[in-house]
Parts: structure tokens; sequence; C-alpha cells
């Protein structure tokens, strides 16, 4: 089972970003995800977010994953 990249979009400037988290996706569907704090990298803004907040993409091996 592949890892998904959890990413949110910055409540303060609105630009999407990665939290750094990875997670398969029944960690993911069974995890309350609740109070999870994430520094924009963009803006700065710290904010709290929840797991309605997160947009989860697969994670793409790289060269050296194979």
């Amino acid at each position: 089972m592949g890892k998904l990249r959890l990413l949110v979009t910055c409540k303060h400037c609105g630009r999407e970003f990665d939290t750094g988290r990875r997670m398969d996706r029944r960690s993911f569907e069974k995890g309350t995800l609740a109070a999870n704090y994430h520094t924009c990298p963009h803006c700065g803004t710290r904010e709290t977010y929840r797991k309605r907040d997160y947009a989860v993409r697969e994670e793409v091996p790289g060269p050296a994953d194979h």
C-alpha cells in the first residue's frame, strides 16, 4: 500500500503546501487528525488544520525508491 502526502491550503494566503506528513490510506481514513498545527512556507502563518482540511496525493516514488 502506497503512502499519501498530506497537503493543506493556507487559511491566510490561500496557497497550497505539503505538510510533510505521510501515511497510508487506511490510517488516514481511520485517523481523527484533529488540531494539527502547520506553518505555511509561503507566508509564515501558523494555523490549526483538521482532517477535512487535508488534500491527499499519492506519494510518487523517486528513482532511489525502486
